[in-house]
């Protein structure tokens, strides 16, 4: 339901459903997001809170939980403090650094997007090169299996997320005129990717440059 948008239903999954049958972490991350989705902000702010009581220390878990949280506030537009979450999260030696860097280029590419949807380049530029660099390791790797939960849970194609970063910020730099960084940038690219890879963004920079 929340991956439908239908936030309505999805919260009273999570309440009268899930959690009425019996209180879990699950049940929490889901009434949390569906209360985002509702714009209840500070009631789900308490449903995650909740949901921490059931990571008993296991710090997978805790790291995890806060990432959903995080995200599920960036969905809610609360933009700038999600990113201040994810970015002092990904600083920590502690933290997954593999599930950290897929939520940092996913919330950086949707950033990066917007503001080149609105020919905002400088501010694009800085987004996907952030969404490049945190992607990296998934240039010739596969998404980490913990990763499927953000598939789940909100629809990310984490295995395109390295290429669609490499696209969109070539896209950026074009069109902000800088020619010679959308060369290099397609370069390094080329370079750390795959053979499937390599062969899906050559064929689409030849069908850009047709346009």
């Amino acid at each position: 339901m929340a991956r439908k948008l239908d936030w309505e239903n999805a919260f009273k999954d999570a309440n009268k459903v899930s959690l009425a049958i019996r209180t879990s972490l699950a049940g929490y991350i889901a009434k949390g997001i569906a209360l985002c989705g509702k714009q209840l902000v500070e009631d789900a702010r308490t449903a995650f809170d909740l949901g921490f009581t059931f990571t008993q220390g296991n710090m997978d878990a805790t790291v995890f939980l806060y990432l959903i949280k995080a995200i599920a506030l960036f969905n809610a537009s609360r933009h700038k403090e999600a990113m201040i979450r994810v970015d002092q999260l990904s600083a920590d030696p502690s933290a997954d650094p593999l599930a950290c860097g897929v939520v940092v280029a996913s919330l950086r590419v949707q950033l990066g997007t917007s503001a080149l949807n609105g020919a905002r380049h400088t501010e694009a530029i800085e987004h996907l090169t952030a969404a490049v660099k945190a992607s990296t390791f998934l240039a010739k790797s596969a998404a980490p299996a913990a990763c499927e939960a953000f598939t789940v849970l909100f629809g990310w194609d984490i295995e395109a997320l390295w290429e669609t970063s490499n696209r969109q910020l070539i896209l950026a730099l074009l069109g902000a005129g800088r020619l010679g960084e959308a060369f290099e940038s397609y370069r390094f690219a080329m370079n750390a990717s795959d053979e499937a890879t390599k062969t899906s963004l050559h064929s689409w920079i030849l069908s850009e440059s047709y346009q």
